[in-house]
């Protein structure tokens, strides 16, 4: 079974909110961002888990919630069905399964702290079916910084999900999107336990005049 299938919702949210992690709360002012760049009309966030950042797309016509563990999407289910205009749930893991969303038609696709649990290459396949020309891919990968990949926080159900890791690298990410997902720029947030995270923003065959090429560091502010 894969790890993530036994990490209990609250444990996950009471890990990531942690005063010393603090990456939902940084992962959802990125999701902000990103939906306030684009105004997408239709969103596909891969690695859904509970829903962090589905408060931001209340004008947007259609989310489709990718995740592993069915218990998460029942909760991002509970909290944000009410007030989106229409909220998909696909459960799937993306080593094996097909994830059944239209082709071409998303405008604006969620990855946060997902590619480094994953298979590459069937994941970027998946991108590139479903994101319109134009489109925004939003890659959010973690550094550990020789931290280790799991904080401790007093959560050890998220212990295993370590096995399963794998940092992706900065070249790594970018043969896999290249030619096609057109590199825009990257920021890096400081985390308050020496981690940090790196934003990716990749447009689906759209050539801009200006492409960010470094990364930008943002200190993120301690909780």
């Amino acid at each position: 079974m894969n790890p993530w299938n036994t990490v209990p919702s609250a444990d996950y949210e009471r890990h990531m909110s942690h005063e010393t992690v603090g990456q939902l709360a940084a992962l959802n002012e990125i999701t902000l961002e990103k939906v306030e760049q684009r105004y997408p009309q239709t969103v596909a966030v891969y690695g859904a888990c509970t829903g962090n950042g589905f408060a931001h797309f209340v004008d947007t016509q259609t989310v489709y919630a990718v995740d592993i563990n069915p218990a998460y999407l029942a909760t991002c289910y509970d909290r944000y069905d009410p007030i989106l205009n229409n909220l998909v749930l696909i459960q799937a893991d993306i080593n094996h399964d097909d994830v059944l969303i239209p082709p071409d038609s998303i405008d604006l696709i969620i990855c946060h702290l997902f590619l480094e649990y994953v298979d590459l290459d069937r994941a970027f396949a998946s991108f590139r079916q479903i994101l319109r020309r134009g489109g925004l891919l939003n890659v959010v990968l973690q550094r550990s910084n020789d931290t280790g990949w799991v904080s401790n926080t007093g959560v050890t159900t998220l212990r295993p999900v370590a096995a399963i890791a794998n940092e992706v690298t900065d070249e790594t990410l970018r043969q896999q999107a290249s030619p096609d997902l057109r590199f825009e720029g990257s920021q890096t947030y400081r985390m308050p336990n020496g981690k940090s995270l790196v934003s990716y923003d990749f447009i689906n065959g759209e050539v801009t005049q200006s492409t960010s090429e470094e990364s930008t560091d943002f200190e993120w502010p301690e909780w």
